[in-house]
């Protein structure tokens, strides 16, 4: 009989990246559904985010691991706060393909570091309710 102690653990490379893979499937196309005054909705696991903010800094974040632009204080609140600040203006379309891309690509990046990336995957992967 195996144990809890018997089992070590061991990092599948490929987990994150499947994943982001299986929840792209299912956010992008309801993101892309649904009305634009949805993106204005609070988020309440963000307090003072709205889903716009979520998933401009969830888009953001993934664009970064797929760039590999990693610069002091990457993933700091300042830096969460100018990522959605950069994306203000743009169309929540930009945002979801941006945010679709990130989901496809940032994965083998993900499996290519070793573990130091992994928590990217599901930190993005806490969608906001719609």
């Amino acid at each position: 009989m195996t144990t809890p102690a018997d089992v070590q653990d061991v990092r599948d490379p490929e987990l994150p990246g499947r994943l982001l893979a299986v929840e792209r499937d299912a956010l992008v196309p309801l993101l892309r559904s649904r009305a634009d005054e949805d993106w204005g909705l609070p988020v309440a696991a963000c307090p003072g985010w709205s889903v716009r903010d979520v998933l401009a800094h969830c888009s953001a974040a993934l664009a970064r691991v797929v760039e590999n632009r990693f610069e002091k204080g990457v993933f700091s609140p300042e830096s969460n706060e100018r990522d959605i600040a950069e994306r203000a203006e743009w169309p929540s379309v930009r945002i979801v393909d941006e945010l679709e891309r990130g989901m496809t690509d940032a994965g083998p990046v993900i499996a290519r570091a070793g573990g130091a990336l992994d928590k990217i995957a599901l930190g993005v992967g806490v969608p906001p309710r719609l």
